[in-house]
């Protein structure tokens, strides 16, 4: 898919996890009356409250690469990558773990699809909403780079084969 956008979202709640969002979200119906799919999101970030504090797991619309139901603006569903972190960010913080996921997600994303910092959104930056939460830290997050992780190594360089120098008689 030809993603343009990362919308980053929290699930308002103290626990969840990838079942029960999809659990909850299948019971919602669009403006139409059409029921939803299903979770609405790309990829749910745990807090230790349902899922282990920091995991990173995908959802069947990443895997199949279909538009979110996240954002509530269509253009942010069709072209937008929605992350949601376990939590409740008007209250508290994300945890470390789950910071870390965050931004190691967030920095292979926009390196894998060219997404500007400026195209990863809040949910509140597209919809009225305080998504994701006043303790989130947006700028932070929207800036993550792909960095490699802690304690790998890069590949060895191509050694280059000495020159034989050949006698001249």
């Amino acid at each position: 898919r030809d993603w343009e956008y990362i919308v980053i979202h929290h699930t308002a709640s103290s626990s969840g996890s990838v079942e029960s969002i999809h659990e909850l979200h299948s019971k919602k119906k669009d403006k139409s009356g059409n029921s939803w799919l299903g979770i609405g999101y790309h990829f749910v970030i745990g807090n230790g409250n349902g899922m282990p504090d920091g995991e990173i797991e995908s959802t069947f619309r990443w895997r199949e690469q279909m538009h979110g139901a996240h954002a509530g603006n269509n253009a942010y569903n069709q072209k937008g990558i929605g992350i949601c972190l376990v939590g409740n960010f008007e209250n508290e913080p994300p945890t470390d773990a789950q910071m870390a996921a965050v931004k190691k997600l967030v920095g292979v994303l926009k390196a894998e699809y060219n997404i500007s910092s400026q195209n990863v959104q809040g949910h509140r930056d597209v919809k009225a909403t305080a998504c994701p939460g006043k303790y989130f830290p947006m700028n932070e997050v929207a800036s993550a780079v792909d960095l490699p992780v802690l304690g790998s190594t890069s590949p060895p360089e191509p050694t280059k084969k000495p020159e034989i120098e050949l006698a001249q008689e």
